[in-house]
């Protein structure tokens, strides 16, 4: 497993990785004051990517940012599962957390490569 955790202000989050076999991984995003399950992105180098949103959890923009990018470096399939909620989230605080998380996916990739 591959844990990798941020903080900035009053924004939590982490991101695990678990490998199965050694071309697949299955990838957890969490935090905030409640964490659940919102989005599901799956892929693999060669499909389109497929985005299962729950009820109207807006994770996609990061499960998709972090699959568009995994997806050029990886050479298995993929599953990312991610929900974080902060309450009463401001702007700047979305673009910190959707920062954070670009910045833990591509941290993520160096060390799957290794």
């Amino acid at each position: 497993m591959i844990h990798i955790c941020k903080s900035r202000g009053r924004i939590e989050i982490q991101m695990d990785a678990y490998l199965m076999g050694t071309d697949d991984v299955v990838i957890l995003i969490s935090g905030g004051d409640r964490p659940h399950l919102g989005t599901i992105t799956t892929g693999t180098k060669d499909q389109p990517l497929q985005t299962t949103q729950f009820q109207q959890h807006q994770e996609f923009y990061i499960t998709e940012e972090i699959a568009m990018n995994l997806r050029k470096h990886w050479r298995g399939n993929f599953a990312i599962c991610g929900g974080i909620h902060i309450d009463q989230i401001n702007r700047e605080e979305i673009n910190q957390l959707i920062e954070m998380v670009v910045e833990m996916g591509n941290e993520l990739i160096l060390k799957l490569q290794k």
